[in-house]
């Protein structure tokens, strides 16, 4: 039971399900397994936090599945962490504004069945972020699942062919209008016909993200990166983003 609402937390995907994460400590040590694996010294001075302390939050974020620790491949003698789990959703300040644009999308074409359920996705993405929680990550994900559910089947001849593949494929989705500002670095901007919260927008360009960068990686065997992102238009329903290859096929 808690005294009141819920905040500042984290959500994680572990092998074990979900798992919630709302002390400081470890939301900084999570944040700083995202880049590099780190020995508790490592982490005792980068977050100024004593050993002993830090090792009581270590040890239990081992046995919740979202670190693992393993010996160091340079030096048998010392411990390092890395990060074995995956952030779906954070928490943020609830919105009023995103909650009544949710409400305005389905009400404009609640009389629709196939309306509605084109709509049903917007309206969840501003659901999400009226009631104060952001799936921008989990959105990332989800876009690359569905992507690798097409199991290359946009895939094209040329890099060319596969961008207009995809680009074709996400605007019969009814998810938005994807131009191609340039193809390299790959450069593409989703508009809607929608309004957005920054949130929202930001939620569902993300899964444009997803989808696009698994497509091209199923298309090339090279993972894609994000290099920059971000929401524009006075309505908030353009979205642009740069992605470019970095190594090789992620697992």
């Amino acid at each position: 039971m808690t005294d009141g609402p819920l905040t500042d937390f984290e959500l994680y995907f572990t092998k074990n399900g979900l798992v919630q994460v709302s002390n400081d400590v470890r939301r900084r040590i999570l944040h700083e397994l995202e880049t590099r694996d780190l020995s508790l010294t490592d982490l005792s001075k980068i977050l100024g936090k004593a050993q002993s302390t830090l090792s009581v939050h270590l040890d239990k974020m081992v046995d919740e599945s979202l670190i693992a620790v393993h010996d160091d491949p340079e030096d048998s003698r010392r411990k390092v962490y890395s990060l074995v789990s995956i952030m779906l959703a954070y928490s943020k300040p609830p919105s009023d504004d995103a909650m009544t644009m949710a409400m305005k999308v389905l009400s404009e074409v609640a009389d629709d069945p196939i309306a509605t359920r084109n709509a049903l996705t917007k309206f969840l993405f501003l659901g999400f972020d009226g009631m104060g929680l952001s799936v921008e990550p989990m959105a990332t994900i989800l876009g690359s699942i569905h992507a690798m559910a097409l199991g290359g089947f946009l895939t094209g001849p040329t890099i060319e062919d596969t961008v207009a593949n995809a680009r074709d494929y996400y605007k019969k989705m009814g998810f938005g209008d994807a131009s191609v500002f340039s193809l390299k670095p790959l450069s593409i901007t989703i508009k809607d016909d929608l309004s957005f919260s920054e949130d929202a927008a930001k939620s569902l360009g993300n899964y444009a993200i997803g989808f696009f960068s698994k497509v091209l990686e199923d298309a090339t065997g090279k993972t894609y990166s994000v290099t920059s992102s971000e929401v524009f238009g006075l309505d908030g329903n353009y979205f642009r983003f740069t992605i470019e290859p970095v190594s090789q096929r992620s697992s």
